[in-house]
């Protein structure tokens, strides 16, 4: 989970931001839907998501991870949605190796 002043700050924005904005966003992203187009996605890709994120579940990971050939799926035990706030070092250490990889001769 996050720390309670990274908490804090979200809390701020979202009421800075005000309730019409945040439904807004909420809504474009329910409305977004590439799911039946995700396969045609041609290029490395990582996804990183928390064990404990409800807005963007673990099976929706795995999902794009199934289709998108080549794809490297990185799950961070006890994250949120905001996994590259509450556990930095799991993510950055993922995309690292991620980069590695790619930099690999042959690839």
């Amino acid at each position: 989970s996050l720390p309670p002043e990274e908490r804090e700050r979200l809390l701020e924005k979202r009421l800075r931001i005000g309730p019409a904005v945040l439904l807004n966003d909420l809504l474009c992203c329910d409305r977004f839907d590439l799911l039946d187009r995700v396969h045609l996605i041609r290029l490395p890709a990582l996804i990183i998501v928390g064990t404990e994120d409800t807005l963007t579940p673990v099976r929706y990971a795995r999902y794009l991870a199934d289709k998108i050939a080549g794809s490297r799926l990185v799950v961070v035990e006890g994250a949120t949605h905001h996994v590259h706030q509450e556990k930095p070092e799991a993510v950055n250490a993922a995309i690292r190796e991620f980069l590695d990889r790619l930099a690999e001769p042959g690839r």
